[in-house]
């Protein structure tokens, strides 16, 4: 069995401006876990884990999705945590602009998917990218978070071509989360 996911890569120009990003709050705030900056990306939908003679399957189910859904861009700014900011779990960067295309496309692999067995989620989806996970003094955090301004930042990152979907596999080693690309789905031409 391995653990799969469906999700937009982003471009090397966003993944240095997230890593700079994440070298500066370093120096600001307490202690957290950085997500490396190559292995961020816009999530749309989390398979968990399947056998691997499946992945043919999901990758076909997929695949009208690119014949019947444009290409589209989203820009990258605005921070946020998970769940609220008194105890954050999760330290993300804002998606913004085209958020309905976005949550389109996230319908339409639900529905794809969902005759193969994997149900659509019950909340509501938030686009965002995950840069650091908050394990420990996730109220100290907050507060750091709070004091020194982060969450009003509205720095743009720049701007991720939504034209492709990626199935990547997850699997975790020592040093986090590796990320590997099993096929990919073209969306149409504007």
């Amino acid at each position: 069995m391995i653990r799969v996911f469906v999700a937009v890569e982003l471009p090397v120009g966003i993944r240095e401006n997230l890593s700079s990003l994440q070298h500066a709050l370093e120096k600001i705030l307490p202690p957290i876990n950085w997500v490396r900056s190559e292995s961020i990306h816009l999530t749309l939908k989390f398979l968990g884990y399947v056998e691997p003679s499946r992945i043919s399957q999901i990758l076909l189910a997929l695949e009208p999705i690119g014949t019947l859904h444009q290409g589209f861009s989203v820009e990258v700014h605005g921070m946020g945590v998970f769940p609220h900011v008194k105890h954050p779990r999760i330290l993300w960067i804002g998606v913004n602009g085209k958020t309905q295309a976005l949550s389109e496309l996230v319908l339409e692999i639900e529905m794809a998917l969902e005759p193969l067995g994997f149900p659509p989620e019950e909340k509501l989806y938030h686009p965002h990218l995950t840069l650091a996970r908050i394990k420990r003094d996730n109220a100290k955090v907050g507060a750091s978070l709070l004091e020194n301004g982060v969450l009003e930042s509205k720095q743009d990152l720049g701007t991720v071509n939504v034209d492709r979907l990626t199935l990547f596999q997850s699997a975790l080693d020592s040093n986090g989360a590796i990320y590997t690309p099993l096929g990919l789905v073209q969306l149409s031409k504007a």
